[in-house]
């Protein structure tokens, strides 16, 4: 029998090293490159998961509906930004046993990796 493997499906994001990020915007410019109009939108939507994360119950991944009717957004803008933030890894979507569901958090892996990239790189510029 065949193993069906799984990739985690790429995501280029456009370095500019000559303009260093200072803000949330010009790193999801960055991301969002091909769509620059998710910029804002993201931001909010990422403002909202944090916020949300504060709380005894961080925002479920069924309230996308509501979200989306809320700031006047399509279900399309909607999963392709969420798509990119996950692909990013700003954000993780994590079953919560207690309470039967699936939530979207903040996440770690983007700035684990991007330490990551700079400690190899330091390293390669040693040697």
């Amino acid at each position: 029998m065949k193993e069906i493997i799984k990739k985690k499906p790429k995501l280029k994001i456009e370095f500019k090293p000559k303009e260093p990020p200072d803000s949330i915007e010009h790193i999801l410019r960055q991301i969002f490159w091909k769509n620059p109009e998710l910029v804002q939108i993201s931001k909010e939507f990422l403002s909202h998961i944090k916020e949300w994360g504060r709380t005894d119950s961080p925002y479920s991944v069924k309230g996308w509906e509501n979200y989306c009717t809320k700031k006047g957004i399509t279900q399309s803008i909607y999963h392709n930004m969420l798509k990119r933030l996950r692909n990013a890894g700003m954000v993780e979507k994590v079953y919560n046993k207690s309470r039967g569901v699936h939530e979207l958090r903040i996440s770690e892996e983007f700035s684990s990796y991007v330490l990551g990239m700079g400690r190899v790189w330091n390293e390669f510029c040693r040697v």
